[in-house]
């Protein structure tokens, strides 16, 4: 029935019927997402966020439809307004997360109306590297011609002449991230601009830098008229040509997973699929079975997503045409929850749409409950319908969603009600292997205040990294998180001063925390666990002895299983401790306010921390308030 109802609207549309009309309407909900970010950006407000990517999603429908019947140049239009949406969306996403502290889309909303100034929040100031001045996605400027970019070539390598001649892999990755500051700096001269950030993107990839080099596309994009996606597909292939060791194809696959995240939500599947195939390639090279387990997952997700977006055609150009058609809001709403958990916009599509029992849910998500006890009701409401599916993604998406809320609810909750809680969040938790994103990991370093959540030194956010403060006396800052029973907690870190200790307090079965040591001693190459059956770390069944894990500036990963029975730390994917886990003979070292958050600390060292993120296995954490 669906399915004709669409067909007929492919030939209303083919005759041309209404297209300028849609045109005209899908520049004006961009024109309306704008200027909903701005107000939003200017005000710190997350609701207004998500009212402008509501706006967003109803303007790119449109485009996706006009970019299917249209005419060849409504085609064009349509292509170029799709970049511009790719790119707004990013930045009401990244102003979401930088006012709200989360950017997972299945946590439920503050009980803020859209459109409504909050009410006084007590937030920090916005982050650093927020642009000042409104950047404007439909006015980028083209890239400049040729003969300009010759000319700044020739500017750059002359000025820049000492550091093309250093070849090693820390020098590029120096002079990438030089060129990338000098690039920040040159807004009055687009074509030295240009090159500066293709530079920079160019000196990353040779010197393996995923990070610098898809920050250096990203800020290139916001200047330019481009397409980042696609540079960001070929920079990532060029570094995975090169073999690989453990930790760097680690690193890769993450910067995968990240541009397979970018490519769903522009609904892109085919180039999502090639990206999933790519990250699984990176996975397998890490030795990692849980990365092989997650990008395995992952690129079977893609698949699914793929086949329902392809059947959604014909449901975009209805919407297009009559956004208020009960069918095709049923089954967009279902699309954005279900296969991209997107529970910010979904709802608004299930509120208008045929199934009463989604229109009842919807409306109440959209209500914004207060009390525990109607949010453990709606939750209810999902939970009960991820029984029914028989689709791992959709039913992982309804549970996330339901858990989310459960999450929320809980600490309201009393009696009966908090049992009744308790008891459904377990069956939320993830079954075996954590899936891949969304839902099945924590940035970690998202939800860090550096200011609010030091306990002492002077902590500091620089380029979305952590970076550890100097000086002879330890520094501690507690993560706003408190973690599942079992998890895998992953640390890249590079050391930038000093010889000594970097630590990483966990959170075991049982609520004890402990500290564990690594580059520790009076030689900095001793490591363990803080305290076992009474004894230091230096000196029990965790320690290890004489292996320097930062000896260099590299980046290298520490990867931390926390299980009932075991606990086990790698480093750059190789062995380092392994003990079969006996945490009734442990002692907690509680050196952070809060008992039952982690925490990192140092001690006459200087560390940079690029990723802190967190993989539950059994369990459910939660986000903690701010030490300040």
């Amino acid at each position: 029935m669906l399915r004709t109802a669409a067909l007929g609207f492919w030939l209303l549309f083919a005759q041309g019927a209404d297209l300028p009309k849609v045109l005209e309407k899908a520049d004006a909900l961009l024109e309306e997402a704008k200027t909903l970010y701005e107000d939003a950006r200017a005000r710190s407000a997350a609701p207004v966020f998500v009212e402008a990517g509501f706006k967003l999603e109803e303007a790119r429908i449109k485009y996706l439809a006009l970019n299917e019947v249209g005419s060849p140049e409504q085609q064009k239009t349509a292509t170029d307004r799709l970049r511009a949406v790719n790119q707004l969306a990013k930045l009401i996403h990244d102003g979401k997360v930088a006012v709200s502290g989360a950017a997972v889309d299945s946590k439920p909303a503050s009980a803020e109306k859209p459109g409504e100034a909050p009410a006084a929040p007590d937030r920090p100031a916005p982050a650093e590297g927020k642009p000042t001045a409104p950047i404007d996605v439909t006015r980028r400027a083209g890239v400049p011609d040729a003969a300009k970019q010759k000319d700044a070539e020739k500017a750059v390598h002359d000025l820049f002449k000492d550091q093309y001649a250093k070849k090693s892999a820390a020098d590029r990755k120096a002079f990438a991230r030089q060129l990338l500051d000098q690039a920040a700096k040159t807004g009055d001269d687009p074509a030295a601009a240009w090159v500066l950030y293709r530079e920079a993107q160019d000196q990353a990839v040779q010197g393996f830098d995923p990070r610098t080099a898809i920050e250096a596309i990203d800020a290139a994009a916001k200047q330019f008229d481009i397409d980042p996606l696609p540079v960001k597909a070929s920079a990532l292939a060029a570094m995975a040509k090169v073999p690989r060791n453990p930790e760097e194809s680690a690193a890769l696959t993450d910067a995968y997973f990240r541009l397979i995240d970018e490519h769903v939500a522009a609904d892109q599947y085919d180039a999502a699929d090639k990206a999933s195939a790519a990250a699984l390639l990176a996975a397998r090279r890490t030795n990692d079975p849980g990365q092989i387990a997650r990008a395995t997952t992952r690129a079977r997700e893609i698949g699914e997503a793929r086949t329902r977006f392809a059947a959604l055609k014909g449901v975009l150009q209805t919407l297009a045409s009559k956004p208020d058609d009960p069918a095709a809001n049923l089954e967009m709403g279902q699309y954005l929850c279900y296969v991209k958990g997107s529970w910010d916009l979904g709802p608004r599509f299930l509120s208008k749409g045929s199934d009463p029992v989604l229109r009842a849910l919807a409306e109440k998500e959209l209500a914004l409950p207060v009390q525990a006890a109607d949010k453990a009701t709606l939750a209810d409401g999902w939970f009960d319908l991820a029984q029914k599916e028989s689709s791992p993604l959709r039913k992982g998406q309804l549970l996330a969603h339901a858990g989310a809320l459960y999450e929320s609810a809980l600490p309201d909750a009393t009696g009966l009600l908090r049992v009744r809680i308790e008891k459904r969040m377990e069956g939320t938790r993830p079954q075996g292997p954590p899936a891949g994103p969304p839902g099945s990991s924590i940035d970690l370093l998202k939800l860090i205040d550096a200011k609010r959540d030091q306990v002492s030194g002077e902590w500091s956010m620089e380029r979305g990294a952590l970076i550890m403060p100097p000086g002879r006396s330890t520094a501690w800052l507690q993560v706003p998180y408190s973690p599942p029973e079992e998890y895998d907690l992953k640390i890249v870190a590079a050391r930038k001063g000093g010889g000594f200790d970097l630590y990483a307090g966990v959170v075991v079965p049982g609520g004890k925390a402990l500290m564990l040591h690594i580059d520790g001693g009076f030689n900095g190459r001793n490591g363990g666990f803080q305290t076992v059956n009474g004894k230091d770390w230096g000196d029990n069944e965790t320690s290890y002895h004489d292996i320097k894990i930062f000896a260099d500036e590299r980046p290298h990963t520490i990867l931390i299983s926390v299980r009932k029975t075991a606990l086990t730390v790698t480093a750059d994917g190789k062995p380092l401790i392994k003990w079969t886990a006996d945490y009734s003979r442990t002692t907690g070292n509680f050196v952070v306010p809060n008992q039952s958050a982690l925490y990192v600390g140092n001690w006459e060292a200087v560390f940079e921390v690029t990723q802190l993120q967190l993989i539950p296995v059994s369990g459910w954490g939660k986000s903690i308030p701010h030490v300040r």
